[in-house]
């Protein structure tokens, strides 16, 4: 069992809405238009989170996005990155390299530009588990910042991470894993497809073109890295929010037994239950 002890609010609502062919969810609840949102909040404008997403890991994808929806409180809408959509429709060309981990490496940078630059979005890697309300993290924001993101003093021991990809070491590791983007914020007009598909890593994972004062800081718990971050008993500020499988997660047969993987195997458990219940 993991050491997540009963502090953690796990409770939630059923997914009320899925979309299966990979296209944009909105979860919302009590509407009359065909739609329903959460907390008789049918005027509100859904929180944009994209995901994202790599074939080897579309499980991942799904669970995160599940956790997402089931305790949302909000509208949200989920829209998942995938890089061989960005191609086809001319937005993504830049060739993949050898150091790249996942198919989102640099797609996720886009977020600002996939927002049409309009109001904040959040971006966030597949292998996630977020296990408390996603409303909690959206009134962390600052109008002030251009990014919001937890500020990692992070190097890993490992050379080699989920299926035994090369692991990288490089400053800011790990901040740009999940980010809350200012997308009408005029810095991130700088992130256009141009940018993105051309500009090296560390301009892009470093947040080369803010300064650093424009970059807010979030607490640790909403990006809990498996193997890094700990649980403090007794002080709920250390209890997780949101668990990053970083290293690799239960999807993986040789992470299988990593720490928190009840969880997230109890998640998809439930994922897939829902997911039955949608096709009876």
């Amino acid at each position: 069992m993991s050491a997540l002890n009963s502090g953690v609010n796990l409770n939630g609502e059923e997914v009320k809405s899925r979309n299966p062919n990979g296209e944009s969810d909105v979860f919302e609840m009590n509407g009359s238009n065909g739609k329903v949102y959460p907390n008789n909040v049918a005027n509100s404008k859904p929180f944009k989170i994209f995901i994202g997403y790599d074939p080897r890991e579309d499980l991942a994808y799904e669970v995160c996005r599940y956790s997402i929806l089931k305790r949302s409180s909000i509208p949200v809408e989920v829209v998942p990155i995938k890089q061989s959509e960005l191609r086809q429709n001319g937005v993504y060309w830049r060739e993949r390299g050898k150091l790249e981990s996942t198919e989102f490496s640099f797609s996720r940078f886009l977020t600002p530009y996939l927002a049409n630059y309009d109001g904040w979005a959040m971006f966030v890697d597949c292998d996630f588990l977020y296990l408390a309300d996603i409303k909690e993290l959206r009134d962390l924001i600052d109008d002030n910042d251009a990014i919001m993101c937890v500020q990692h003093d992070y190097t890993p021991k490992e050379t080699t991470k989920m299926d035994g990809v090369v692991q990288t070491v490089y400053p800011r590791k790990n901040w740009s894993s999940m980010v809350l983007y200012n997308c009408g914020h005029p810095k991130n007009r700088v992130l256009t497809p141009e940018v993105v598909n051309s500009e090296s890593g560390a301009f892009l994972h470093r947040f080369q073109w803010l300064d650093d004062l424009e970059i807010g800081s979030i607490p640790f718990v909403w990006n809990f890295l498996v193997g890094h971050n700990e649980v403090v008993e007794n002080n709920p500020s250390t209890f997780p929010k949101a668990i990053h499988y970083t290293l690799g997660g239960p999807w993986f047969e040789s992470w299988k037994n990593c720490e928190f993987a009840d969880l997230w195997v109890n998640e998809m458990e439930e994922y897939k239950k829902a997911m039955e219940k949608k096709v009876d």
